[in-house]
Parts: structure tokens; C-alpha cells; sequence
């Protein structure tokens, strides 16, 4: 009887829903010891707040629409809601004037949409982004989404909130799911939300997951009835749809060299899991589906690292000296900031380049350029910065009808190089007085990734990866840790908060931003330098 009782009084919201549909372990925490989950970081808050200013861009389609207050009294704010649709009469929340107040505001107006109306069916909660009346007496739900495409877990999300408000009462005509447009350039100074947004019909699939709602609460009511946690087996579950915070913490019983380092190969690496395989070394040959999976193999069975100097030394005899280690940092933003952007298009704000005149000049030059915080488009400034570091600047070369007459010598070395070619490539496209010049840099530029990416150097240190991070502790035993910002996400979150929303007036805040600035300019430099200790150790691993 009590554990009926406890399971009746159990609610679940829809984003807990959504925690349960991913993984039934992930919601018990959830529910019965949330303090168990690490905090989120400031890269999560960062979307959650972009996922917010959406949100508010999407109200902008219905000027007439209603905010319904939430946060205090949950029986208040569900009777409201049932006031504003039509559910139940205003004379339900009579007995405080307060209230009174608030419900005649409600009973004198005429059907509206209503922004985050919430109600409650049976065991479930759900507050809709945006309900439109649809004649005569039927609903529309739309759910907004910061995402540029509708993805399988939208639908379970819809599909709830439909099994709810029906449940609760009302008359659903079709659910939609409201996402951004990918394609959309900013033309004004304020969005365009008819055009910023696609509006796609998803009633069908909707009811299609409809009659699996209730016994998918059912499930998780049960679950989470009990008193330790269930069991569950590792998967894709962990990072689809979302990174799963408790992730680190459920894979940390796997050994090192463990089958999911396998380079590219998680669908395999859940494949040899499934059938007791964890292990790199106890896969059969069999089973690799790639030379740099073989290699990894190798590797690992002899506990040793896997050099091919011919490929390493064919790639260093395509350097051209002078060197330059180049490295950009970014920021996305799901509502473009400036004219001419798209959503979440990728906005250079620093960058970092250190010059080497050989692979053994001790006096190497840096160069770096951080943007100031004063929220101003950045690009034009970082472009002349990086033209004169480049050597394209007026001293070091003349123009004619667009042609470059004299051209900078010296190959450009990056990390990855398809992220910095398309930056540069987008900024050809916004500033086409600068193509030129940005045409033969790119020309330039040589991938560092390149050895590692394709397995002429492999260390079991990597775990199957061929990141900067991962490579460069591997390789010289430099590494992120103890830096202040030791990813670009960081750097890219960071970098908002200090131009978005500290004040650079308030001391406080002008401690917080020049320390900031530090970290930034920190952070970018180790990735330009670390270039340079891994390309000195390729030339030892050849020279050997």
C-alpha cells in the first residue's frame, strides 16, 4: 500500500520523461539522489540559455499571446491554465483576491494563444511552449527548439505533452515541432521570426508514440519505486540523444586500452562489448575494419608505439620555413549577433601564431589577436590583425587589379585544417576586398593533424584519438590540465560572458574580464606552442 501510494504521488515532468526514455538509470538519480549528478557545466548552461532567448524569438509570431506565471503555487498556475482553455470557470479560484484579480484578467479575454501553460494528467506534468486555439475549440501544440533539424526525441517530447493535455481535458487539433532555420541570414538589426524558424507538422508521428506513453510512465513509476538503482548496460544510450552526465561515473569500470578507443569505431566497439570483447587486445583480426584499427591492435598487444618514418618524413619535407602555427578560437550562437550571419554560424573572436625561422629557432615570434569585449562584430578587426601577421600586409606586398604580385612566403601549419580553411573561406565570402590574400593563405596551410590522423605516429596514450589533446601529452608530456580554459567550448562561453554580460565599468567585473583575457589568450597560445613541441619530436622520431 505504501509503495502504491508513493508511486500515485510521483510526477513526472516532461524533460524527466525525456531522462527516462534515454535511460531508466539516469532518471532513478534524477529522482531519488540528484545530488549524485555533476553539476552542469558552463558549456550546458550556455545552451540552456540559448535554448531560452529562442524561446523568446518564437512569442514574437503571436503578439497577442499570454505569459502564464509559474514558479509558486503549481495548483494556482494548472487552474489558470484551465481558466485561459476554457476548462473550467473562473469562480474555481475564488477566495483570494489576488487570485480573483488574476482570473477576471483571464475571464475577460477572448481565446489567445498561451505561452507555457501547464497541466496535469494521472502522474504527468507539461508545460507547453506555445498553445494556439484552433476553431472552434480545439488546441495546437508547438514545441520550440533551438535546433536547426527535428530529431527522434522531439517526438517523445511532443507525444507526452499530448498524452497529458488530452488527458487533462483538452481537445488537441495538430502538434508541431518549431525549429530554426539553417539557412536564414540576418538582415536587420532584429530577427525575423517568419523567417527565422521552420514549422513542421508532426501530428502523425506524435500519435504514432502516443499509445506508449502511459505504460512508459508505468515503467518508470515502477523503477523508480524501488530503492537502489537499475541496472543498466552500457550503449549508445550514454551520449544519444544527449551527453548523459552520469556517463564518466557508469563507464569507469572499463580497463585501459578498453575496445571503445577503437579509432572511429563505436558501433563495433558496442558490437565486441555485447559479446564479452572489452578488451583491444582480445579482438580477432576478424573483426578490425580499418589499417588504423590494426594498428591500434598492434599497439596494444606490444605495448609500444607505432612510428612509420617514411610517411612522417615524406610529410615534414612538404614544410616550408619560415613556419607558422596558427590556431583559431570561435563562438557560435544559435541568433546571429550581427548582420549577414547565419544561426550558430562560427565567428573568429582570437587567434594565435608563433613564427620559427627552423625547427630549432629557440626565438620564435608570437603573434595573437583577442577581441575586445565591447560586443562588436569582431571579423573585420581579426582579419587586418591576421593579414599583417600572415605577410600580407601593405609593407610586404603590392596589389594590382586584385592580383598579389609578391607573395609571403612560408607554409601555414594548423590543427585540423577544415576548421580553420572555412573560416577563412566565410570571411572571403563577407569581405571579398580580403579574398585575395585569404586565397593564397589558404593555399599555405599544411594539417599537423595529418600524421596522427592517419596513423603515421600512434601512441596507446591517445586512446584512439588524434586530437591536439589528446596527442600532445601523448607525444611530450604536455598537457590542458590546470589551465584555467583547456577546451574551445570554454573558451568560446567565456569569451560571450565577458563581452554579453559583465559590465567592464564595474570593477569587479573588470577584474573578472582581464582575467579572463589572460586565460584566453593562455589557452590559444598552448595550442600554437604544443604545434610546436610535437613537430620537434616528429623530427627526433626521423632523425632516430
Amino acid at each position: 500500500m505504501e509503495s502504491d501510494n508513493k508511486i500515485k504521488d510521483t510526477i513526472l515532468s516532461k524533460s524527466k520523461y525525456i531522462s527516462g526514455i534515454q535511460c531508466l538509470k539516469y532518471l532513478w538519480y534524477l529522482v531519488n539522489d540528484p545530488d549524485s549528478i555533476p553539476p552542469y557545466d558552463d558549456a550546458a548552461l550556455f545552451r540552456f540559455q540559448q535554448g531560452h532567448e529562442v524561446g523568446e524569438i518564437a512569442k514574437k509570431l503571436y503578439p497577442e499571446g499570454v505569459e502564464i506565471e509559474h514558479g509558486n503555487d503549481i495548483g494556482t498556475e494548472l487552474k489558470i491554465a484551465e481558466i485561459m482553455t476554457g476548462l473550467c470557470s473562473h469562480e474555481k479560484l475564488s477566495g483570494s483576491s489576488g487570485l480573483c484579480k488574476t482570473g477576471e484578467k483571464i475571464s475577460a479575454t477572448e481565446r489567445i494563444p498561451l505561452f507555457e501553460p501547464a497541466f496535469s494528467y494521472k502522474n504527468s506534468f507539461a508545460r507547453a511552449d506555445i498553445l494556439v486555439p484552433a476553431e472552434p475549440d480545439l488546441w495546437d501544440i508547438i514545441e520550440v527548439k533551438s535546433s536547426t533539424s527535428l530529431k527522434e526525441i522531439n517526438l517523445h517530447d511532443i507525444s507526452f505533452q499530448k498524452y497529458c493535455y488530452e488527458g487533462a481535458g483538452l481537445k488537441i487539433n495538430r502538434c508541431y515541432l518549431m525549429y530554426i532555420n539553417k539557412d536564414y541570414i540576418k538582415e536587420q538589426d532584429t530577427v525575423d521570426p517568419h523567417k527565422f524558424f521552420i514549422m513542421e507538422d508532426v501530428t502523425e508521428k506524435a500519435d504514432f508514440l502516443l499509445p506508449d506513453v502511459e505504460s512508459n510512465i508505468r515503467i518508470m513509476l515502477d523503477m523508480l519505486n524501488k530503492k537502489s538503482c537499475p541496472q543498466i548496460k552500457i550503449s549508445t544510450n550514454c551520449y544519444n540523444p544527449y551527453d548523459c552526465p552520469l556517463k564518466e561515473a557508469c563507464w569507469e569500470f572499463l580497463p585501459k586500452r578498453n575496445v571503445f578507443e577503437l579509432y572511429r569505431g563505436k558501433g563495433l566497439a558496442f558490437s565486441l562489448y555485447n559479446r564479452g570483447i572489452i578488451e583491444i587486445s582480445q579482438i580477432n583480426e576478424t573483426d578490425i575494419l580499418s589499417p588504423a584499427q590494426k594498428i591500434q591492435q598492434m599497439a596494444a598487444d606490444q605495448e609500444k608505439v607505432f612510428v612509420d618514418r617514411d610517411n612522417i618524413g615524406r610529410f615534414l619535407s612538404r614544410l616550408k620555413y619560415p613556419l607558422y602555427f596558427l590556431d583559431f578560437e570561435t563562438f557560435a550562437t544559435a541568433i546571429p549577433r550581427y548582420n549577414g550571419l547565419r544561426p550558430y554560424q562560427n565567428i573568429p573572436f582570437q587567434y594565435s601564431c608563433n613564427r620559427i625561422q627552423s625547427i630549432d629557432d629557440n626565438c620564435r615570434q608570437n603573434f595573437n589577436f583577442l577581441a575586445e569585449n565591447d560586443g562588436t562584430d569582431p571579423r573585420e578587426q581579426f582579419i587586418e590583425s591576421l593579414r599583417e601577421t600572415l605577410g600580407y600586409g601593405c609593407g610586404s606586398q603590392e596589389l594590382y587589379d586584385g592580383s598579389i604580385l609578391k607573395q609571403p612566403e612560408g607554409s601555414i601549419l594548423v590543427y585540423y585544417e577544415s576548421f580553420e580553411k572555412n573560416i577563412l573561406r566565410e570571411l572571403a565570402g563577407s569581405f571579398p576586398e580580403h579574398a585575395p590574400w585569404i586565397e593564397h593563405a589558404i593555399s599555405r596551410i599544411i594539417d599537423l593533424y595529418e600524421p596522427f590522423g592517419k596513423f603515421y605516429y600512434y601512441n596507446p596514450l591517445q586512446k584512439g584519438s588524434a586530437s591536439l589533446k589528446n596527442v600532445l601529452p601523448a607525444l611530450t608530456g604536455i598537457s590542458y590540465s590546470g589551465m584555467e580554459i583547456s577546451n574551445g567550448q570554454e573558451a568560446s562561453v567565456r569569451y560571450l560572458d565577458i563581452t554579453f554580460l559583465k559590465d567592464s565599468e564595474d570593477k569587479a567585473d573588470k577584474e573578472y574580464i582581464d582575467k579572463i583575457r589572460k586565460d584566453l589568450l593562455d589557452y590559444c597560445g598552448l595550442d600554437t606552442e604544443g604545434m610546436i613541441f610535437i613537430l620537434r619530436e616528429l623530427y627526433k622520431l626521423v632523425n632516430d
